[in-house]
Parts: structure tokens; C-alpha cells; sequence
């Protein structure tokens, strides 16, 4: 019972525990099979279309009709590739009729019902997830084969609220692949979202035992030599910072559009307006939320006019500006950044009252200002000197820096000041917020839960152990097993080194330690691990 216990928690540091000698050894496992460069609820669209075939059995005008169906539906997927799930949509229902006229099975409906679900699930109305919902009720046990359907699938019953089949499909995927990270992240993200925390670590665990295994596979293939290429790698990406990303930003909401405006001061005849701009904000929040931009455009302009027309002080405008300037450079067409500019030209200091709209604005300016130079070649003089001067780029630096006024310890401005000052070229800068950012973030991991360290922007979070000890076959503590999280590293054929608890907080594990010594482990230490790497400590 024990040793499968001990087995079944064995996680990412037994490579490391084995080969004493490579602090530095990286795996070269595909990065997209890392799980550090994984986010949960991402997801790609896939087609599914090459499996949709003529069979012998088809008539003619059977396979005439199945070519036109996977023409319509192949156009589906490119607009469903660009978020427009409403054009999708329409392809899709045309190419329904063309196959339904060419007779393919129930099964080879499979592909265009998932692809449609999603669709209608992302476009965030409730009356649409009941329709995403009867075409998720139509896929057939065959699709329990497919991994990556599996997944879409899952993904699609999470944003109609259907927690439960999204689990049982995410663990059916795992089943097919233990070594399918994507499904993990996103599999923990459910649980946690549903305050499952402990299923939600479990899982994390099986990960971290899966990614050890391969990891481990990998170094044993690996050749001499690579360990001092790795170590330059390493050394060369101090400073690199995260690039801005306004597609990924956290969409502020529950905004108070009339809190400059005393509300009794508002006529009467203002108030129908205002309610309907209250309402359309309120919607165009939730679309930019689920990245429906166009549906946010839509909504935000309408809350603008008549937040507006119902003569709401300007300061309370700036949230409906705000957010359509985000849903306006998240469409990546050109032709809105004239919008952006007048957007940004009329929001007022108001809005940088609080960390989230602070950092949310300085990622606009930065994303707006990148946007203005893209017609001279990155990274030469004249692109620097450029750059230097931009106005969106100086108002982004000002207000990386004030979210870090406003949240010493919130580490997402750290990183994209690092990333933005190399860019610039002023590299003294860059390892300054490096080095700012190494020490707040050492704050966080110190006193602050999991939970608490992914929100302030701790991206692949440390984990603490604490080492009770090297022991013989038949030396080790018979109430050592009973400890959580135990789990055993071969030293040689002899001895075996035992290490308990699994903590996210260096608080925590000293804490833990502290226990262990008083119950006779005396020489039990604490020992740290960030992506699975042992750290010095």
C-alpha cells in the first residue's frame, strides 16, 4: 500500500536527485509538451475535415454533394479561426445540408457538431449555450478515441457551465495520453474554479509524476555537451522579461459607470439611457471577457453613445473607452487604431486609481505604440530611436510603473518593463526591474498560498520540500510513511533519500520542517524545485 503510495506521488525532481552533477540540464523535450509554457482553457480549432471521405458505397451525386459540404465547411473553419463564430456558423448550416444530402454516418457528424457548439458557446448569451448544448448532445462514443476532440469537447461544455462532462472528457484524453499537459492545466483550472482544491492538486501531482517520467526519458537520450549549451541558454535569458500581451489581459469588471454623477442630479428623462448604456457596458464586458470582439465593439459603442447622451461626467466614460480600446487592438485590424487613438486621447487620470485599469492601460499604450511602428525594421537604430520617442511607449513605461506603486508585489509590470527596456535597448534598465522583480518575487513565494502567488503574476510557481533523511533498505522510520506527499529518490543500490510535504509557501515548509525535527529528524532540510529543477537554496 505504501510503495504505491510513494510511487504514485513521485514527481519532477528524481532526475535531478540522479544525476547530482547537472543543476543546469534542461530537457529537450518539444515546448509545447513543457508544461510552463501552457495556459489552462487554450484551445485550437481543428477541422477534421481530411477524415470526411467518399467511401465506396456513395453514389455519385454523393460524393458531388459531400465535396460541396466539406467546401462550406472548411470555410467555417477559417472564420471560426478568426473568432468570427457567427459567419462560422452560417457555413456550418449550409454545409449541413450538403452532407446530409451525401449520407455520412452519425459519427463523421462529430467534427462539424463540436465545432458548432463551440461557436454558439462562445458567444457568451445563455440562449446560445442551450443550442451549443443539444449539438454537444449529439456526439457519438467514437470520438472517445480522439485525444485533441476530447479536449475541444471539454472546452466547450466548460463555457456552457457543464463542469462535470468536461472533466470526465479531460480525464478520458489523459487516459489516452499521459503525457497530454494541456489537458492537466486545464483539467486542475476546472477543479480550482469549482473550489475542488483537492481534486485540483491531484491532479497537479500526476502531472508532475508524468512530466518527471518524461523528462527522465529524455535525459537518458541525451548527449554530452549539451549541458554547457544549455547553460548559455540559461545565462542569455536573465533579462528577457514577458512581452505585453493585450489578448491576455484580465477584463476588468463590476465597473460603476455612474460614480463621478450623483445620481439623483440625473433627469429623469436622461435615466432610460443611461440604463440601457448601463446594460450595454455590462454586455460588451462579458463578450471582451470571452473574446468575442466583435459583440464587445458592438455593445461598448452603444454604452459610449448613450452613457453620453444621458450626460454621465466624462470620468465614468472612461470605462466603456477603456474597454473598447482593448476589444479594438485584440481584433489585430489595422483600420481601429485611428478609434484607439481618440479613445486613449479622452481617458482621464480617473482611471489609474486602481492597479488592474493602471496595468490594463499600460499594456493599450504599449500594444498601440508597438502598432504605430510597424513599418520600420525592429530592432535597428532608427526603430529604437523611434520607439524612444512614442508618446503611447513613454505613457506605457509611466504606467507600468505606477501598478507597481499601486502593488509592490504584483510581478506581471516587473516582467513587461523588463521585456520593453530591452527592447529599447537600455539594458541597465531592464536588469534593474530583473533584479526588483527577483526580490518581490521572492517576498511572494515566501508567506503567500499558491492561489495568492498565481494572481500576483508568479508564473510556474516554486514548490518546497522538506528531505527527512538517507536511508537503508531496512533503516527507515516506520512512521515516516504515514507523512503526506512522501516520496522516495534512489541515492545508489543501498541507500534512498525520503522527502515529505509539498508546500508552496517557504513559511509553510518551515514550519513543517520545524515538526519533523521535533519528532527525530534531526538533519531534515528544506529543499526548493521551480519547473521541476532543483534550486539552490
Amino acid at each position: 500500500m505504501f510503495r504505491k503510495l510513494i510511487k504514485l506521488k513521485t514527481i519532477l525532481v528524481i532526475s535531478l536527485f540522479l544525476i547530482t552533477n547537472s543543476v543546469y540540464t534542461i530537457s529537450s523535450i518539444d515546448n509545447t509538451n513543457r508544461t510552463e509554457n501552457l495556459k489552462a482553457f487554450e484551445w485550437e480549432v481543428i477541422s477534421g475535415v481530411e477524415k470526411l471521405i467518399p467511401t465506396k458505397e456513395m453514389s455519385k451525386n454523393s460524393i458531388k454533394k459531400l465535396e460541396e459540404a466539406n467546401m462550406l465547411y472548411s470555410k467555417g473553419i477559417d472564420l471560426m479561426k478568426s473568432r468570427n463564430y457567427t459567419g462560422a456558423i452560417e457555413q456550418f448550416m449550409l454545409a449541413r445540408k450538403s452532407y446530409k444530402r451525401s449520407k455520412i454516418s452519425e459519427h463523421d457528424y462529430n467534427y462539424i457538431n463540436i465545432n458548432q457548439a463551440l461557436c454558439y458557446a462562445n458567444s457568451g448569451k445563455e440562449k446560445d449555450f442551450a443550442v451549443a448544448s443539444r449539438y454537444l448532445s449529439l456526439v457519438t462514443s467514437k470520438i472517445e478515441k480522439e485525444k485533441d476532440w476530447l479536449y475541444n469537447l471539454s472546452i466547450a461544455y466548460n463555457l456552457i457551465g457543464n463542469y462535470s462532462s468536461a472533466i470526465d472528457n479531460l480525464g478520458q484524453s489523459i487516459r489516452l495520453d499521459i503525457n497530454y499537459f494541456q489537458a492537466y492545466i486545464t483539467l486542475e483550472a476546472i477543479y480550482r474554479n469549482t473550489n475542488n482544491k483537492r481534486n485540483a492538486d491531484k491532479v497537479r501531482d500526476r502531472m508532475e509524476t508524468a512530466e518527471a517520467r518524461l523528462i527522465k526519458k529524455e535525459q537518458r537520450n541525451s548527449k554530452n555537451g549539451k549541458t554547457n549549451n544549455n547553460k548559455v541558454s540559461k545565462k542569455s535569458f536573465a533579462i528577457e522579461g514577458v512581452k505585453p500581451d493585450v489578448t491576455q489581459l484580465k477584463i476588468v469588471k463590476n465597473d460603476d459607470n455612474l460614480q463621478f454623477n450623483k445620481v439623483s442630479q440625473i433627469k429623469e428623462r436622461s435615466m432610460p439611457l443611461v440604463q440601457e448604456g448601463v446594460g450595454a457596458y455590462n454586455n460588451g464586458v462579458d463578450a471582451l471577457s470571452n473574446k468575442n470582439y466583435e459583440r464587445a465593439i458592438e455593445e461598448l459603442k452603444i454604452a459610449e453613445k448613450k452613457l453620453k447622451r444621458g450626460k454621465i461626467k466624462e470620468q465614468g466614460l472612461n470605462f466603456s473607452r477603456a474597454q473598447l480600446s482593448i476589444a479594438y487592438l485584440c481584433t489585430g485590424q489595422k483600420n481601429k487604431l485611428g478609434q484607439v487613438k481618440r479613445n486613449l486621447r479622452n481617458i482621464s487620470n480617473k482611471l489609474f486609481e486602481t492597479r488592474d485599469w493602471t496595468y490594463n492601460m499600460a499594456v493599450v499604450n504599449y500594444d498601440y505604440g508597438k502598432k504605430t511602428l510597424v513599418r520600420l525594421e525592429k530592432d535597428n537604430d532608427k526603430w529604437i530611436a523611434k520607439a524612444k520617442k512614442s508618446e503611447f511607449l513613454k505613457d506605457a513605461i509611466k504606467l507600468f510603473r505606477l501598478t507597481i506603486k499601486h502593488d509592490k508585489l504584483y510581478l506581471n509590470p516587473y516582467q513587461n518593463l523588463v521585456y520593453l527596456y530591452k527592447e529599447l535597448g537600455d539594458l541597465n534598465k531592464a536588469e534593474k526591474y530583473q533584479k526588483l522583480y527577483n526580490k518581490r518575487r521572492d517576498e511572494l513565494i515566501r508567506s503567500f498560498d499558491r492561489e495568492e502567488q498565481i494572481k500576483m503574476g508568479v508564473a510556474n510557481e516554486y514548490v518546497f520540500r522538506v528531505n527527512l533523511g538517507t536511508y537503508g533498505e531496512y533503516e527507515a522510520p516506520a512512521d515516516m510513511f504515514d507523512e503526506e506527499y512522501l516520496i522516495t529518490v534512489p541515492i545508489n543500490d543501498r541507500k534512498t533519500a525520503y522527502l515529505a510535504g509539498m508546500y508552496f509557501s517557504l513559511d509553510d515548509a518551515i514550519v513543517y520542517q520545524k515538526e519533523m525535527i521535533k519528532k527525530g529528524y534531526t538533519d531534515a532540510f528544506i529543499a526548493a524545485f521551480k519547473d521541476g529543477d532543483k534550486i539552490d537554496f
